[in-house]
């Protein structure tokens, strides 16, 4: 397989430098990183001595080839500054990433080298780079309701948020079950927009694309839904916020974790279950929280995932 490797590099106009024992540098003039790799076992303690003369190199991929498989113990062994490990088990053809990562093109490279096929590293660069464009139309009508609130009177004040939509249980009794989806795009106050969007903002990219752009939109739409009923049946409280969305790409990305065993062991599905545990704990001491919206959310996002997963699975 390295020699497969280093014929396709050679190929597409690659510069390869022979390392230590078995570990081979690449580089492009073209490119703005590098390729590292070799086998395990003689993995350095330190990179910097074969990098530090690259100034022009911002990222690094280091395939790490696993002759004898993948122990979870061997994602958390090393971690470089600005350096992408990529833990290839050799034997069953699995690569886990680490620190974790959703870049796709390293895995889709190997993949292709894998079955026989030569294609260019540096052609897959140049496609085109997924654009979750559904993630910024719903951060830009989050902001757009807010400052129309603004102008009307505050988004504190309570008669606008009650005109703009907000889950309100005796109005949605009486007939305005559109709250239930209104409510989704309304913040109370600067700073619960500023946490909403930056979790909407850090989460919504990952989540559209795992899951695709329509999914991703259904997943957002009915986990706020699913929120929004939870915090009718459970609260009295006026409320209102992307929260319940929120819980609900969190509950459909730990359950694609889950599904995919090589991201559990990268750390992404316990660093997802961290987050939702000290969120739901700081609800439930915090007064002000909505947190049967974020329940409710995060049980109709996971809901919504395995019922994707069973109608048509995802890659």
């Amino acid at each position: 397989m390295l020699e497969q490797i280093t014929k396709n590099l050679i190929q597409s106009g690659w510069t390869l430098v022979k390392l230590e024992n078995s570990w081979v540098c690449a580089t492009h003039e073209a490119q703005t990183h590098g390729l590292l790799f070799g086998n395990f076992n003689e993995l350095p303690q330190d990179f910097e001595p074969w990098i530090f003369e690259f100034v022009d190199i911002r990222k690094w991929d280091v395939i790490v080839f696993c002759l004898e498989g993948v122990d979870s113990s061997h994602l958390r062994q090393h971690r470089f500054y600005d350096i992408q490990l990529w833990y290839w088990d050799t034997q069953r053809g699995n690569l886990f990433p680490y620190p974790p990562t959703n870049d796709q093109m390293i895995p889709r490279w190997l993949k292709q080298l894998a079955s026989g096929k030569s294609e260019i590293i540096g052609q897959l660069e140049l496609k085109k780079t997924f654009i979750p464009f559904f993630t910024y139309f719903v951060l830009g009508i989050n902001i757009a309701v807010f400052l129309l609130m603004t102008f009307a009177g505050g988004s504190t004040d309570q008669r606008v948020l009650i005109a703009f939509g907000a889950k309100v249980n005796t109005l949605i009794r009486a007939g305005e079950i559109w709250r239930f989806l209104t409510s989704n795009f309304i913040h109370i106050g600067a700073m619960h927009l500023f946490f909403n969007l930056y979790a909407l903002w850090s989460l919504g990219p990952l989540t559209e694309e795992s899951f695709g752009h329509r999914r991703f939109l259904m997943i957002y739409i009915f986990s706020g839904i699913g929120g929004s009923i939870a915090s009718f049946l459970f609260s009295s409280a006026l409320s209102a916020g992307a929260s319940g969305a929120i819980f609900g790409l969190l509950g459909s990305l730990l359950y694609y974790c889950f599904k995919r065993p090589y991201l559990w062991k990268s750390g992404l599905g316990m660093n997802l279950m961290v987050v939702i545990v000290v969120n739901l704990g700081f609800g439930f001491i915090q007064p002000g929280i909505d947190n049967y919206a974020h329940l409710g959310g995060l049980l109709t996002g996971t809901i919504i995932s395995v019922l994707f997963s069973k109608l048509a699975p995802l890659k």
